[in-house]
């Protein structure tokens, strides 16, 4: 099968949007940005739609180019790794991305806000 490039290009427009609404939010100064506990909350969530939006484009390419199922992200990036579709830094930073996804989706409690928001202010 082929990729389906509609599908792939729905994705990096979600993540494209999702990043947006990240930078938008974080470039508030500290104090106007802690004002509102809605701003974390969004930060958290636009977080989240990116990196469900990055595994989607990989879980598709894995599938499609690759005939390769993944039953978790990570796991997907390593094999488009080993396919030699993307470099092993690219997929290296792309698992920490999932990890951090992880902890905020099922260990949210463990997450402390400032982390998160210095965390989305880097590149």
């Amino acid at each position: 099968m082929s990729i389906d490039k509609e599908k792939i290009k729905k994705r990096f427009s979600e993540i494209n949007e999702a990043l947006n609404e990240v930078r938008r939010l974080t470039s508030l100064e500290d104090k106007d940005f802690w004002s509102k506990k809605e701003n974390i909350a969004a930060v958290k969530y636009y977080l989240l739609l990116a990196t469900e939006a990055i595994g989607g484009i990989c879980s598709h390419i894995a599938a499609r180019k690759f005939n390769k199922g993944v039953s978790a992200f990570g796991e997907c990036f390593e094999v488009l790794s080993k396919e030699n579709f993307i470099g092993e830094d690219l997929s290296s930073r792309l698992r920490k991305i999932v990890k951090f996804r992880n902890k905020l989706m099922h260990q949210y409690w463990e997450v402390d806000d400032k982390k998160i928001l210095e965390y989305a202010r880097q590149d």
